[in-house]
């Protein structure tokens, strides 16, 4: 869109200080013609860009108008370039991406402070399959393009999905993709980590609904197997539980235990966190949960038994 390119061309310009109509031109692989008329509008719409000759010369944004101050501040946009800088990463070669980056790199120069803030939303077991498979889902987003994939469910069974993707998510140290899955009829979000041998199908037509509408019907069908839980932790890690629950599930009893009371998705994954805390914690609620627990523990104990 020419929108686009003059906006980008008004940024490489203020970033640059000169900058040739030649060089513009091979940027944006268009005519040199087309980068005069660019400019002229640019021109037109209050931007004062000068222009001088020979050697070194080219276009500039004259001193008297600062364009950096419509959009950022420095340390902002040091913190914008981190955060996409990653996510470019994981993505791999995305236009989108690409012509952010492009904008705002020329446009803010890095201080001396610019690595106070580092990211790593890689995942440490499947970095490099994460990796590839943002890039699938990403292009089968833009193209509407189905993915197919084989899915290892919360029973431990690998089963065949094909899903109209809408959207990826970064969710509690976790990549998903979200979608319309044709085997389940609705809306479900697929954790990355649980994906195999992904690929992209044939097009397919896009559904209209909003993303808010989307994830309200996804916290639907996850609520309807969800169970309310009570646990018992003991001091020693009380001070610590913030990192695992919200604030208002945690109280403190005058006997010195801390008491969380929270919903869970009823799933063996439920057993496996309440038992990464050990001898610190203790599940009181409910009843047939705690015995089910137990029986857990005790075929854990086989495996032991010399």
């Amino acid at each position: 869109m020419r929108v686009d390119r003059l906006l980008s061309m008004l940024l490489i310009i203020s970033g640059k200080g000169t900058v040739t109509g030649k060089e513009l031109a091979e940027h944006f692989e268009v005519s040199l013609r087309t980068i005069y008329r660019d400019i002229e509008k640019i021109s037109e719409a209050g931007i004062p860009v000068a222009a001088s000759s020979g050697k070194g010369g080219g276009y500039y944004i004259m001193d008297s108008y600062n364009i950096s101050s419509l959009f950022l501040n420095r340390d902002e946009a040091h913190t914008f370039v981190t955060v996409m800088k990653n996510l470019h990463g994981l993505f791999g070669r995305n236009e989108a991406f690409n012509d952010i980056m492009l904008k705002v790199e020329h446009t803010y120069k890095p201080g001396p402070d610019k690595d106070k803030l580092t990211l790593d939303l890689s995942h440490f077991s499947m970095e490099q399959e994460i990796k590839e498979y943002l890039g699938i889902i990403s292009r089968a987003i833009t193209d509407n393009r189905l993915l197919v994939f084989k899915y290892i469910n919360r029973d431990m069974e690998y089963l065949e999905r094909t899903v109209e993707p809408s959207s990826i998510d970064f969710r509690h140290g976790h990549w998903y993709v979200t979608g319309f899955c044709r085997v389940r009829r609705d809306y479900r979000r697929f954790k990355l980590v649980r994906i195999k041998q992904l690929e992209q199908g044939p097009a397919f037509e896009k559904r209209e609904l909003a993303a808010d509408r989307i994830a309200e019907v996804i916290e639907q069908s996850y609520s309807q197997r969800d169970i309310q839980v009570v646990l018992r932790f003991t001091s020693r890690i009380g001070v610590q539980l913030t990192e695992y629950f919200q604030k208002e599930k945690i109280s403190r009893r005058e006997d010195g235990f801390y008491l969380v009371s929270d919903t869970f998705p009823n799933e063996e994954g439920l057993l496996k966190f309440i038992l990464s805390f050990g001898k610190e914690c203790e599940l009181l609620e409910p009843r047939e949960l705690r015995a089910e627990l137990q029986q857990y523990i005790r075929n854990m104990l086989l495996s032991y038994n010399d």
